[in-house]
């Protein structure tokens, strides 16, 4: 049997010890299984043929599959006579379990020495089969949520947490539960078509070579569902990733964020959000080349929303690494997505709170460097009250123009990325974090995405000779579907208004009397920049 194997490579540093340790190598050996699926030979609900779906689990990368159709156990010249038609060699794993209806609902059985072809009652069914290994399948679905008694039933081997049978939303609860309670858990995919066989697989421990082996390890409770979990934190907010399964031939994975809220605030901000980017899901931003991360759970009780994860990197950190070529045509593809999504023309939102919002901010920028005796002070007040003024004027002239903005359009907000590395067709661009959006003129987010670019790029001016200004504008004007005749002014208005932003921001960080500062501001000469 040919297991996964890990290599971790750690370094000693400690000088005394340098010598002695340099480099330690260790092997870390796993197996990963396809524990839960069907095939159309003998479950009737599926539609997987025998040998696709056994290929198919090996082009996941998997190790083994056992194959559990309901009410049925394969005999072993039949799992033979199957490996030989799929081409298998040896060291690739396929055993027999079975599916069975039970009081608790279905009911995964492994080492049974016969059919078991009528529902059983959990109890009974371990008295019949004493030696077999009994997992829960998917106990979280339909909106079913066990509690401490069930899930931790010493009849019970595992508990199945992830399922392709249990929507995001539920393998969440499954995941949460698991780590509360600290049951032995196990993943499948519940296939039942072969596209899903390989999707949600359980890592063991040990090598696993006979079905005795396979239940011993779950008994032992050394099996888990293979996923990643980066827990990621921040101001009030504790933001989780969850990677399940492996890349594969095709590179398909299921990704989660999961987002938990402190701050009731902060909250229904971020639920305003999840608000917004429900909506463009449906209205052409779902997927494609152009999207936004998909709204699956909000939970107003737990302050939790949970996302779709896309694969990918935000756009400023691609930009430091790759080719200019390429990272013009990513520069073009954020002028892009941003105008598509303002030809949405949506009026979501509360215009005089939008105002009443700008205005504060407005003091807050001047605040910030009176209560830190900023030496640009003299030189800031007169561009906070230019900018303020003519936010005024559009106040009362132009107010049936407003429409939604990202209001926090940059590049780290931006994520670039592939559905397959090794396929451009499959390039998309998404949009992350509507949280500070705003109803108002188009331009604010195309002048707050040119500031921000400038200032985020300070420490790399190569790339701001090929990511110009103009480029950007024009490929937004060339998608846009509508640019009123003050465009350009209010582009150069409000980038003098995101400066505003950073400025406070480096003042807050303690760069307020720094190189990067007085750039800033002489980027911010209304003389210069207004009156273009």
């Amino acid at each position: 049997m040919r297991p996964g194997i890990i290599k971790i490579r750690a370094s000693f540093f400690w000088p005394k010890f340098s010598v002695v340790f340099r480099i330690i190598e260790r092997y870390y050996i796993f197996m990963l299984l396809e524990m839960h699926c069907h095939t159309s030979r003998y479950s009737r609900c599926s539609q997987a043929g025998a040998a696709s779906l056994v290929m198919q689990v090996k082009r996941k990368e998997l190790q083994g599959v056992i194959i559990t159709e309901h009410h049925y156990l394969w005999e072993e010249d039949e799992i033979k006579a199957l490996k030989i038609e799929a081409e298998l060699d040896e060291n690739f794993l396929i055993m027999a379990g079975q599916e069975v209806e039970t009081d608790i609902g279905h009911v995964l059985v492994f080492g049974a020495k016969r059919t078991i072809e009528e529902e059983i009652s959990l109890k009974d069914l371990r008295a019949f089969f004493p030696d077999a290994g009994l997992v829960w399948a998917h106990p979280f679905r339909n909106g079913n949520i066990p509690d401490e008694k069930e899930l931790l039933n010493p009849i019970l081997d595992a508990i199945e947490i992830f399922s392709m049978n249990q929507t995001p939303k539920e393998n969440y609860l499954g995941l949460k539960a698991w780590h509360k309670y600290k049951f032995t858990a196990s993943s499948g995919s519940d296939a039942h078509t072969e596209g899903m066989a390989g999707a949600y697989p359980t890592q063991f421990d040990h090598s696993v070579t006979t079905m005795q082996d396979l239940v011993t390890e779950i008994r032992k409770s050394r099996c888990r569902p293979f996923f990643k979990e980066i827990p990621k934190s921040g101001t009030n907010i504790i933001v989780t990733e969850i990677t399940i399964g492996t890349k594969g031939y095709d590179e398909s994975r299921s990704r989660i964020i999961m987002k938990n809220i402190t701050d009731d605030k902060k909250w229904l901000a971020a639920k305003s959000s999840s608000d917004i980017n429900a909506f463009l899901c449906k209205n052409g931003f779902g997927e494609g080349q152009y999207r936004v991360p998909d709204i699956i759970y909000v939970n107003d009780k737990e302050k939790l929303i949970i996302e779709t994860g896309q694969r990918g990197k935000n756009l400023f950190d691609l930009l430091t690494h790759v080719d200019k070529t390429i990272g013009l045509n990513y520069f073009r593809l954020a002028a892009q997505w941003l105008a598509r999504f303002h030809n949405k023309n949506i009026k979501y939102g509360d215009i005089e709170g939008a105002i009443k919002k700008e205005r504060k901010r407005f003091d807050s920028y001047l605040n910030s460097f009176v209560r830190t005796n900023n030496p640009y002070l003299k030189k800031i007040e007169p561009v906070i009250n230019l900018v303020k003024d003519k936010e005024e004027e559009m106040y009362l002239k132009a107010r049936d123009s407003f429409i939604l903005n990202h209001g926090d359009y940059h590049p780290k907000n931006i994520i670039i990325g592939q559905d397959k590395q090794q396929d451009i067709t499959t390039l998309f661009i998404s949009v992350i974090d509507f949280g500070n959006s705003i109803l108002f003129p188009r331009s604010f987010d195309v002048g707050y995405f040119l500031s921000q670019f400038e200032s985020q790029f300070y420490a790399y001016p190569e790339i701001s000779k090929y990511c110009i200004e103009s480029d950007f504008i024009d490929t937004y004007i060339k998608e846009s579907d509508i640019v009123l005749p003050d465009f350009m002014d209010e582009v150069n208005l409000f980038k003098i208004r995101a400066n505003l932003s950073i400025a406070a921001y480096l003042i807050k960080v303690g760069k307020g009397q720094s190189l990067e500062m007085e750039v800033l501001i002489s980027r911010s000469n209304t003389k210069t920049t207004l009156q273009k």
